[in-house]
């Protein structure tokens, strides 16, 4: 059976967790209770269930790790990238169709986002 994860790891993680201060406002009690006892009586992780639990909490814990503008830059500047180089070719320039997967583009459309005046829309 493949192992997936190991106590070290997850305690690493967890640590992390508490020094960026979102272990606590990213799982609940019974989650924390399962990751804390898993690392405590648990060299490695072989249970696939277990394993797709810890997944799940994993998640939750990367993504409140994230800072606010690798949020925008997931929620929005992908999508206006997208939508900026459609128009793009739409007007007839063919080779704006890789402003969608251009990640300097991208998080320059985040970055005005992030940085615009109230009432002003980009």
């Amino acid at each position: 059976m493949l192992t997936m994860f190991t106590s070290r790891f997850l305690d690493d993680v967890r640590r992390k967790a508490l020094r960026k201060r979102v272990w606590y406002r990213a799982l609940d009690r019974l989650e924390r209770g399962i990751f804390n006892l898993t690392t405590q009586i648990v060299d490695r992780v072989e249970s696939e269930l277990l394993g797709v639990e810890l997944v799940k909490m994993l998640r939750k814990l990367s993504d409140a790790m994230k800072s606010g503008f690798v949020r925008c830059v997931e929620e929005y500047g992908f999508g206006k990238a997208k939508a900026i180089a459609l128009q793009a070719v739409r007007f007839g320039y063919e080779s704006a169709g890789e402003w969608s997967s251009n990640v300097g583009f991208i998080r320059y459309l985040a970055f005005l986002k992030v940085n615009e005046l109230p009432g002003w829309t980009l």
